[in-house]
């Protein structure tokens, strides 16, 4: 591995400029670049890898932020516990062949159990919602963060410490992958090239590529344009799709409805495999327009910004 960025007098503004013009993949990248990254897309990391949109400031991110402050003390909790030995590390990291492939680890750490040889030390905090995806150990994206800094430091064994809930304190080990790490580095490779070549990936189903072009797109011009074959096959499957949900919603209803007039009064139906629940649910609802007619001023003090959106739909052409 090599460095190519001490990180110890660095402000805040500072490494976030720096993440803003990183070119190269880091461990929080790897999900994303596999599709795995709820919060991300392939799509608009590609986006933000050739520089077309910025990557989120996260300088005012609660969750971040309390994650920074709460970093030493789960370090040396994590010392305290397991009696190793730890160091801090301020270095962004490189792979020795790879130089796309960089590394940002919280430390490293040292085993017995593995002869004086380091390892990487990553440190977590979750809430208590995500509690149930730390029973076994760290859930996907942060496994493959941790086979990304293996590959990068050429290591062998990593642990990652978190604190769920701000009560719960758990650690793993995480053994290297060499399968995983090859699927990785595969991955990546194919990214960059894509970076490289100003290739878009794919454009998928992801909230984020769809908050994309709601935002890009956001007013059509008077112009219309033509569809090729091959989208228009896509538009006449989008057609079948639709009316193919609409029979599911409908045989939903079907089924919910036969359900309900069996319980009958009942809160609740208890089976063998699965328990229906049927709970009374009240809400208290706002008149607006009694309250516009009423409070015409208040109203417009009030009156949420107007929100612009464009419509989607697809209607078969009928020809005589």
């Amino acid at each position: 591995m090599k460095t190519i960025l001490d990180k110890r007098n660095m402000s805040a503004e500072d490494w976030q400029e720096y993440r803003k013009n990183q070119k190269g993949i880091g461990g929080s990248d790897v999900a994303t670049i596999l599709g795995l990254n709820p919060y991300k897309s392939p799509f608009t990391l590609w986006l933000e890898k050739t520089g077309q949109i910025e990557p989120p400031d996260l300088r005012d991110n609660e969750y971040v932020n309390w994650g920074n402050i709460l970093e030493p003390v789960i370090r040396e909790q994590f010392k305290k516990v397991t009696g190793f030995e730890v160091i801090e590390n301020h270095f962004v990291l490189q792979h020795d062949t790879h130089d796309f492939m960089v590394a940002n680890i919280d430390g490293e750490v040292f085993d017995p159990a593995f002869n004086g040889e380091p390892g990487v030390l990553e440190i977590k905090t979750a809430n208590e919602r995500m509690k149930e995806q730390w029973r076994e150990g760290p859930p996907h994206h942060y496994m493959l963060q941790i086979q990304h800094y293996l590959a990068v430091l050429d290591y062998y064994y990593a642990y990652v410490a978190v604190l769920i809930g701000g009560n719960d304190f758990k650690y793993f080990r995480i053994v290297r992958d060499d399968y995983v790490i090859d699927k990785i580095i595969s991955a990546e490779m194919e990214f960059m090239n894509l970076v490289e070549t100003n290739t878009p990936p794919e454009i998928s189903a992801h909230p984020k590529d769809s908050e994309y072009l709601s935002e890009t797109y956001s007013e059509p011009s008077e112009e219309e344009g033509f569809l090729t074959s091959e989208t228009e096959r896509k538009a006449l499957r989008y057609i079948e799709i639709q009316e193919e949900m609409k029979m599911l919603q409908e045989e939903a209803d079907f089924i919910k409805n036969k359900i309900k007039y069996e319980a009958k009064e009942c809160k609740a139906l208890l089976g063998e495999k699965v328990k229906i629940l049927m709970p009374a649910v009240k809400k208290l609802s706002f008149d607006t327009k009694k309250f516009a007619v009423d409070h015409p001023e208040l109203h417009a003090a009030y009156k949420n910004k107007e929100i612009s959106y464009r419509n989607f739909s697809v209607k078969p052409i009928r020809r005589e």
